[in-house]
């Protein structure tokens, strides 16, 4: 008897306990050239069970549980819980939405694309009065999409890096085009280039930006930033054409820092890193360079929406890097 009436009270009791276990969502938003970024992450059983709606000019989300609290890291839109189970954005008028979700950590993600750009990421204008004739530091940007031809690097069923490289490395130099700084490609086809190739292109294009491109073995976004090892004497320095980092690793770390600041934004913190590479291509750049390695294909689908969100979030870095070197 007194088991069944312990079991009982078990029964009773433990929903009591269960809704006591409230999980947190994290929020985050963001701007960018075109739309404004909602990300929401948290556990998979919250975040792969919700909906998005729209409702006139907000946007609603809603969540199958009301076991949950947000926890707002970044934000740049407001917000309100419309009901326990609901969250409602209000970021005006809007043409449409792309709804996505990514693992590791569990993501939805949310553009908001809006009628009329954010003024603060509109490209910028240069002053006729101007005196060296543009506040830009970056006049050329060179993107290097890794590997080409036979060399295709990692490869996991349809995708194959260098041709998902070539892809964002593409969009990301359409989103640069649209401003007053040029891009190049040291390839835009599927074609070998050796390394002494990529930095004879870069150096004779005199490039002020270079930003490799490739895809890693790791969950998430590392950027290289380059480490001298030795300096050139000022005997010979006069004579060398290829001077390399030594002149620009300040503009170099500068580069990693707003590229990083991007990512952060938009996948988290803990989806960015920094290494430094003292050794290889980098090194020979005469300019602010960098690598990036994106997730693996264990990791990341690289369909066409996350595709073009990785060339927006370079964007926002090298965005973020003008900006600083305006200021």
């Amino acid at each position: 008897m007194k088991k069944f009436v312990f079991i009982f009270f078990l029964i009773l009791v433990w929903p009591c306990y269960s809704a006591g276990e409230t999980s947190v969502v994290k929020l985050r938003s963001s701007h960018h050239l075109d739309f404004v970024r909602i990300v929401m992450e948290g556990e998979e059983s919250i975040i792969e069970n919700a909906h998005v709606y729209q409702r006139g000019k907000d946007v609603l989300v809603r969540f199958s549980t009301s076991d949950f609290a947000i926890e707002a890291e970044k934000k740049v839109l407001e917000y309100r819980r419309t009901d326990k189970k609901s969250v409602t954005f209000a970021p005006g008028d809007f043409r449409g939405l792309k709804v996505f979700t990514l693992k590791h950590p569990t993501r939805l993600v949310i553009d908001v694309h809006l009628k009329v750009k954010q003024n603060a990421f509109l490209p910028l204008v240069i002053p006729k009065e101007d005196k060296k004739g543009d506040l830009r530091k970056s006049k050329t940007v060179v993107i290097d999409p890794g590997h080409g031809g036979y060399e295709k690097g990692i490869n996991k069923g349809k995708h194959i890096e260098k041709n998902i490289v070539l892809d964002i490395a593409k969009k990301l130099g359409a989103l640069i085009n649209r401003g007053a700084s040029r891009s190049l490609l040291t390839r835009r086809s599927d074609r070998f280039m050796g390394q002494n190739d990529r930095i004879q292109y870069a150096n004779e294009k005199e490039a002020d930006v270079f930003i490799s491109i490739h895809v890693g073995n790791h969950r998430e976004m590392v950027i290289y930033v380059p480490v001298m090892t030795g300096q050139v004497s000022e005997i010979i320095k006069p004579y060398i054409q290829n001077r390399g980092q030594e002149e620009y690793l300040t503009e170099s770390e500068e580069l990693v820092s707003a590229i990083k600041k991007a990512i952060s934004a938009d996948f988290g913190d803990d989806m960015v890193s920094v290494r430094p590479l003292p050794y290889g291509i980098l090194s020979k750049i005469n300019s602010a360079a960098v690598i990036i390695e994106l997730p693996s294909f264990n990791d990341a689908n690289y369909g066409e929406d996350l595709k073009a969100d990785m060339a927006n979030t370079l964007y926002q870095g090298f965005y973020n890097y003008e900006e600083d070197e305006k200021g």
